[in-house]
């Protein structure tokens, strides 16, 4: 009978141990063996390219803290961090915990803070280097922030003559927002003769626009999504961080404008694809249509080259309208809307990397209408459209196609078409070695200003002049593609070409 009690002594310690071995298992998220049980998931999100969705540290390198004989795997938060591609250098940390407390720390620390998993807190920092208030418990999400002014993955709410403010992903998350139940809908059962129902709520945090800029109340704001619609939006809507994304929310919280880029309030009544539109009017009159594309000549420059005489011609003829261009401000994208008419969201040109454009260019129109039609290019091609370009090289090696661009095109003038377009790319590439308001940049503008002359002066019909995007500073240089009043609003002019003359 003894023997039999030890036995059954000996298997119920065993089963205790077992079950204690199998209870420490389920909680070891990092090791090698397969989570056994819930261990919740935090996510890294902010100014990042790559958000994370973070359930195990299994793929992440044990830092090797020690921490008073607590044990379990801990992790750089710096490694993390990388691993979700920070969007600029200089940024700062959030944890949030589930509870909403949160503490924040300088980026250029992360290397000292860590975070591990435990039963008692679940994902925890550890940073022993911080103040205490910084070892955040019940960690749901890890949030970089970024405190460089260019963010491109940010949403910018510019007017046509300034950039007002910035707005990143994880800037929205230091915020104060307004927390909304919104009704999704209600459902009922009958039971034992009784009618149960239940309605549904979701809650979302959203930012008032009127918040984060002031607005009066004539103001016309308008929204650009990063596929390139655009949309008039209310002034009493909000932004929601909606995944990694910021969208518009208009105010009855349901129609939405989603992945917004910027914001731009009181936009110019014209826009650089006017340029196919009046090309088809003008057309249509039976009269003949040069359009001259010059590449990265934003407003801002054109008024600075014709105040400060860089741009003489310029400066005589009609007084250019302050146009929109279209987001993303690049070569492409440009070129391809203000030849159809029609922004990227629906021509298909979005970028640098498409050339395919899925609507008709004016090229197309001219071809219905029986016109003949010419496009005088650089030394590439840059869109598929249903003409072939001209393209020339720098014959006399001055280290730009523009003067043989010039004398292309005013040999075709020469030999009569209805419909010429004239891509000059000098003040683009000015613009990016040299900075959009330099003198470098100044002086090629008076030399373009010279071409535009000599075409002007020998064509006979309507001449439309403006550009697929503009440009802004750099420390060194320029650049373009950001949604900023630099790069997006352009020149528009049309005159009277003088060869009839």
């Amino acid at each position: 009978m003894e023997r039999i009690k030890r036995r059954i002594l000996i298997g119920s310690l065993a089963l205790v141990l077992l079950a204690f071995i199998l209870g420490a298992c389920q909680l070891r998220p990092g090791s090698t063996d397969a989570l056994q049980g819930f261990v919740p998931a935090f996510e890294v999100t902010g100014d990042v390219e790559q958000p994370l969705l973070i359930s195990t540290l299994e793929d992440f390198s044990d830092s090797g803290l020690e921490r008073n004989e607590k044990t379990g795997k801990t992790v750089s938060l710096g490694e993390i961090i990388s691993k979700a591609l920070p969007t600029a250098e200089t940024y700062s940390v959030l944890f949030i915990g589930d509870d909403g407390l949160t503490a924040e720390v300088e980026g250029n620390s992360t290397n000292d803070c860590h975070i591990t998993f435990s039963e008692q807190n679940a994902w925890e920092a550890v940073n022993p280097k911080h103040p205490v208030s910084s070892n955040i418990k019940r960690i749901k999400e890890i949030v970089v922030v970024t405190s460089e002014e260019s963010a491109p993955l940010g949403l910018n709410i510019i007017k046509k003559d300034r950039n007002i403010k910035l707005v990143t992903r994880g800037g929205l998350k230091k915020t104060a927002m307004l927390d909304f139940p919104i009704f999704e809908g209600r459902s009922t059962i009958e039971h034992d003769g009784k009618e149960n129902w239940t309605s549904i709520y979701t809650r979302r945090k959203m930012a008032p626009i009127k918040d984060l800029v002031c607005l009066s109340e004539g103001d016309i704001p308008m929204a650009v999504a990063r596929d390139g619609s655009q949309s008039i939006i209310d002034c009493d809507g909000f932004l929601e961080l909606k995944k990694n994304s910021i969208d518009y929310v208009f105010p009855n919280l349901k129609d939405r404008m989603e992945d917004v880029a910027g914001i731009i309030i009181d936009p110019p009544g014209a826009s650089n694809m006017d340029a196919y539109h009046d090309a088809v009017h003008f057309l249509d009159k039976d009269e003949d249509v040069l359009i001259i594309v010059l590449d990265g000549f934003g407003y801002h420059q054109y008024s600075h080259a014709v105040q400060n005489g860089y741009a003489p011609f310029l400066g005589s003829i009609a007084p250019a309208k302050m146009a929109f261009s279209v987001y993303t401000p690049v070569t492409n994208a440009g070129l391809a809307a203000l030849l159809t008419g029609r922004p990227p969201s629906e021509n298909g040109v979005h970028t640098r990397k498409e050339m395919d454009v899925l609507t008709p260019s004016i090229f197309a129109h001219a071809d219905q209408r029986g016109k003949s039609a010419v496009m005088v290019e650089g030394n590439i091609k840059i869109l598929n459209l249903e003409i072939e370009p001209i393209l020339n090289i720098d014959k006399n090696s001055n280290g730009s196609t523009d003067d043989e661009i010039r004398d292309k095109a005013l040999k075709r003038v020469n030999e009569g078409c209805n419909l010429m377009v004239v891509h000059f790319h000098g003040i683009d590439d000015s613009g990016h070695s040299y900075g959009d308001l330099s003198s470098e940049t100044m002086e090629r503008i008076k030399l373009t200003d010279g071409y535009v002359k000599e075409l002007i002066s020998r064509w006979s019909g309507k001449a439309v002049i403006t550009a697929d995007h503009g440009m802004h500073s750099l420390p060194e240089g320029g650049s373009h593609g950001e949604f900023r009043y630099e790069d997006i609003i352009v020149p528009y002019i049309i005159c009277e070409g003088e060869g009839d003359r």
